[in-house]
């Protein structure tokens, strides 16, 4: 799915590109928002373009395969689903070899790229962020499955930090202050990941991390992609 500025046919300017995952729900509520910002002057605009799976037959299958770095048969929706999962690198060759430059060079933009998730795919956004820092510019990651894989993120992390990679240029973090159970402290774990990330920012880092008041893992979206595009392009122009 692909939503062009409003005035790209009008001229020749280049625009950075805002990537979605999960965008069967995802991207419409994104058009609506840059939209509406973009119109009143609160967020520049950007070529938005999403990644779906044509709707819920197989779409637990499709995002537990791709958004999952490592196959864990237990955990997630359940076996059924687990069974698929560890895709994320091949996934994300995909999005490197054939997705950017297929959009790079088919309309106009920069080389500018931001990356959304929500949940499994914020856990694939962070995963990223860490293994492979100079493939995006910007992420928001909302609700990241952080308790993946007995905590993998954190093993992760440990490596990236002792290799001395740069971080990426943005990192929003956000997650709604209801979310978590007595096994997965989805508030905690973001804290933590901030704090790392904040222990080892380079010149240029930006990173935010925000707990929603009064948001649940369903609901929190909307509003943590509102403020993290904002986010974005304070980023973009300090």
């Amino acid at each position: 799915m692909v939503s062009l500025p409003r005035d790209y046919a009008e001229g020749s300017r280049r625009y950075p590109v805002v990537y979605l995952l999960d965008a069967d729900y995802s991207f419409a509520i994104a058009r609506n928002v840059v939209e509406h910002l973009a119109d009143r002057g609160r967020l520049p605009w950007a070529i938005l373009v999403g990644i779906g799976y044509d709707g819920p037959p197989r779409y637990r299958e499709h995002r537990t395969r791709d958004y999952t770095p490592t196959h864990v048969p237990t955990g997630g929706y359940g076996p059924e689903w687990q069974r698929h999962s560890g895709g994320g690198p091949a996934f994300r060759r995909f999005l490197a070899e054939e997705l950017f430059p297929f959009v790079e060079r088919t309309y106009r933009a920069t080389d500018e790229r931001a990356l959304v998730g929500h949940s499994y795919g914020a856990l694939f956004g962070a995963w990223t962020a860490l293994t492979d820092p100079a493939l995006i510019d910007h992420y928001v990651m909302v609700s990241p499955s952080l308790w993946y894989d007995d905590r993998l993120l954190f093993r992760v992390e440990e490596t990236a930090a002792r290799s001395g990679e740069p971080l990426p240029a943005t990192i929003h973090l956000a997650v709604g202050a209801l979310e978590g159970n007595r096994e997965r402290d989805m508030v905690g774990d973001l804290r933590e990941l901030g704090r790392r990330l904040e222990a080892r920012a380079s010149p240029g880092t930006r990173l935010e991390v925000e707990v929603l008041d009064g948001e649940t893992h369903d609901s929190v979206f909307p509003r943590a992609l509102s403020n993290g595009l904002r986010a974005i392009a304070r980023g973009s122009n300090p």
